[in-house]
């Protein structure tokens, strides 16, 4: 599909932001060659599959892989699994691995991701859920009946409580916070989704301190202890910065610094994903956003910056207004923007039915919004977000590109 001087753009990773940026890069007209390496052994797969209905989901290879093995060869897209790089010469532009391979880039795309966040009161063997040896590990263990204790109530520590105590197994989530799913919701809704969980008996128990985890107990302050029982740690993610900090890119308070269209401090070398720490349109410090949805639609911002600065006739984009989804107990949940972040809520029907939509300001400013138990909302409300903040003329600069002694001052994640 390529000449052998045609431009060759590497994704390091294969979640959803590598091979989006891959996808895109070549559906939007690039003719040159594109190489997608990750550390898994795996093709890409469905990541939101490991955490949804866990007890019950079909992990196999055929049911969570992302495309048919032919999809990406009939596309020129060339793969290496279970691959690590190694190292990164921003100056020859080049990429090493621990095969001691070395490939060669026009532009470099760092899709890292990120490792499950531990603490030192945790022994090794704490189960985590992040990739999909984990979801299975995790899974044949909550087949036995034995009681789980989730350490950690955001997204995927609530989600995984829903999904066993739906199949029957006894549930205790303990988080440190005065309440579950506290970064991303506002009171109103995270109080309720708490209800839910404790009506399907579930034991919520927030504001504690953990002192100690092992694989099948904890100890510590606000609870029984200690609890024991099969313990998983939802505590989210560490981003994977090492490959760029070991190059000399710009490191941040929690990523890889871009600018709005993913650039990197270092000339043709992008991030993408959870690594990525760009900037929030509302306040134009530098945050993540541990999701799936955003993840992918920075993959698409990477490819239109990619061909831009390419010369391809092509313009940078910026990544959308973030949007998250859950489902627990059959109730869709819809995140749009950053409804934590308001001073006050609008709610459009009934929020303790389950059934509601609840807009979030910041003074006069819509900043974000949760959908409960209405599906489509989601996107309507991310659009509405969007058009507020292009009315507001948001003071980010999204042309510049980051300067090494750039200063982001805050992190915000998106995923608990």
């Amino acid at each position: 599909m390529s000449s052998p001087d045609a431009p060759h753009v590497v994704v390091v990773g294969t979640g959803i932001a590598g091979i989006t940026t891959a996808e895109t890069l070549r559906a939007s007209g690039f003719d040159g060659r594109i190489t997608v390496v990750g550390d898994e052994p795996d093709l890409p797969y469905r990541r939101t599959a490991l955490s949804k209905d866990i007890v019950s989901a079909d992990l196999s290879t055929a049911k969570v892989t992302l495309r048919k093995p032919g999809f990406w060869a009939e596309r020129g897209i060339e793969f290496r699994t279970g691959t690590t790089a190694v190292g990164i010469d921003t100056a020859a532009r080049t990429v090493s691995f621990d095969d001691r391979t070395e490939i060669a880039y026009t532009a470099l795309v760092l899709a890292t991701g990120g490792t499950p966040r531990r603490f030192s009161w945790m022994t090794r063997d704490v189960a985590v859920l992040r990739n999909r040896a984990d979801a299975l590990a995790v899974q044949a263990q909550l087949t036995t009946g034995t009681p789980l204790i989730v350490i950690g109530g955001g997204l995927i520590g609530m989600e995984l409580a829903a999904s066993a105590t739906g199949a029957g197994v006894p549930v205790t989530v303990l988080e440190a916070a005065d309440r579950p799913m506290g970064r991303v919701l506002p009171p109103d809704v995270s109080d309720v989704i708490a209800a839910a969980h404790r009506a399907h008996g579930v034991d919520v128990i927030t504001d504690v301190s953990i002192t100690a985890a092992a694989a099948d107990h904890v100890e510590g302050d606000g609870f029984d202890t200690p609890a024991t029982g099969f313990v998983v740690a939802a505590l989210g993610m560490v981003p994977n910065t090492g490959l760029a900090a070991k190059a000399g890119l710009r490191i941040g308070t929690s990523g890889i610094v871009v600018d709005a269209h993913l650039r990197t401090s270092a000339p043709g070398v992008y991030a993408a994903g959870d690594v990525a720490e760009y900037p929030h349109p509302l306040t134009g410090t530098h945050h993540r956003s541990e999701h799936w949805l955003t993840a992918g639609d920075q993959g698409k911002v990477a490819a239109s910056t990619i061909l831009a600065d390419l010369g391809y006739d092509a313009e940078p984009s910026t990544t959308p207004v973030p949007l998250a989804w859950t489902v627990q107990y059959g109730t869709n949940i819809q995140i749009a923007g950053w409804p934590a972040e308001g001073d006050r809520i609008e709610v459009d029907g009934s929020l303790s039915d389950l059934d509601a939509t609840i807009r979030v300001f910041d003074g006069e400013l819509l900043v974000g919004a949760v959908a409960v138990g209405r599906p489509a909302h989601g996107r309507k409300t991310r659009e509405e977000i969007t058009a507020c903040l292009t009315q507001s003329q948001s003071p980010v600069e999204t042309s510049s590109t980051p300067s090494p002694d750039s200063r982001p001052s805050s992190a915000i994640s998106l995923a608990g």
